[in-house]
């Protein structure tokens, strides 16, 4: 969304611009690419020409996966247990589910992936 990019570029998390890959603006534009990935290791990507509708819908989906395959084992996990203990000051919070798909796939690794989202994927 707009304000999550404002959000983004207020902290200083660099925002590649990919319309200025094309442009007089290149080598600026791959100059920030290089320094957000050796000093950031990722950076926002706007204007890379993906239709809105179909992220909202990959995310939907993603949504719906976690919901069907991951949310119970995540509440049987330790860190999820930390919380009635209210020990969370030292856990490492971040909880990440990888799907790549182009040029190389893991999609057919994954289980229980619906057709709807293999097809979305694709598209």
């Amino acid at each position: 969304t707009r304000g999550g990019l404002e959000k983004m570029k207020e902290m200083g998390i660099p925002v590649i611009d990919f319309d200025e890959l094309n442009g007089e603006e290149r080598s600026k534009t791959m100059d920030l690419l290089h320094q957000a990935c050796e000093k950031w290791g990722f950076f926002q990507v706007e204007n890379h020409g993906i239709d809105k509708q179909l992220m909202e819908k990959v995310k939907q989906l993603i949504n719906k996966y976690y919901e069907e395959n991951l949310k119970e084992s995540f509440y049987k996990s330790e860190m999820a247990k930390s919380l009635e203990q209210d020990i969370t000051s030292e856990k490492d919070w971040e909880s990440s589910f990888f799907i790549w798909h182009r040029p190389t796939s893991n999609i057919e690794d994954i289980p229980n992936l619906s057709d709807d989202l293999r097809i979305t994927m694709n598209e």
